[in-house]
């Protein structure tokens, strides 16, 4: 993966302001294609949802699914170590990503870390980047990294409206 999803991820957050539209491709049944790619990623792709009543994109990478706990715990914490501290122009300012770091359990089915963008002021406060991994049966581990906004409670799941 090298600094492959870094530099996607910097790609991504730095169109924010332009609401992806230049790095979103054909809509296809459910979603749009990325023009970022990864090359080692099992796909990557914006999608539409609903968010307080007003549409929102969001991007997503599943990078990994396998069988094996231990090569998806290694590739969750290398892909950690490329958004920690990773530096990104978002319109005129400059920001850093910043998450601590929580070791992926055995019996944990989910771990999330999200980042943060810092300094933190309004603009910023909605942006979220989150890199997951989550056990999905019948017994595969996934880890993906996703980038979305985030001005609703958690307790307001909103409605999609295309999902892949």
């Amino acid at each position: 993966m090298k600094n492959e999803l870094a530099t996607a991820v910097k790609q991504v957050l730095e169109d924010y302001p332009n609401g992806y539209s230049n790095l979103m491709g054909e809509p296809g049944d459910s979603s749009f294609e990325s023009k970022v790619k990864l090359s080692e990623a099992e796909g990557v792709q914006f999608v539409q949802h609903s968010l307080s009543g007003r549409s929102v994109i969001s991007w997503q990478a599943r990078l990994v699914t396998t069988e094996d706990h231990a090569e998806a715990k290694k590739k969750f914490r290398a892909a950690y170590q490329q958004l920690q501290g990773l530096q990104v122009r978002i319109g005129s300012r400059a920001y850093k990503l910043r998450s601590p770091y929580e070791v992926p359990n055995l019996d944990q089915k989910f771990t999330s870390l999200v980042f943060e963008l810092e300094p933190s002021n309004s603009y910023s406060e909605s942006i979220k980047i989150e890199l997951q991994m989550l056990f999905q049966m019948p017994m595969e581990w996934a880890v993906g990294a996703l980038i979305y906004d985030r001005d609703r409670k958690d307790t307001d799941p909103g409605r999609v409206l295309r999902s892949f």
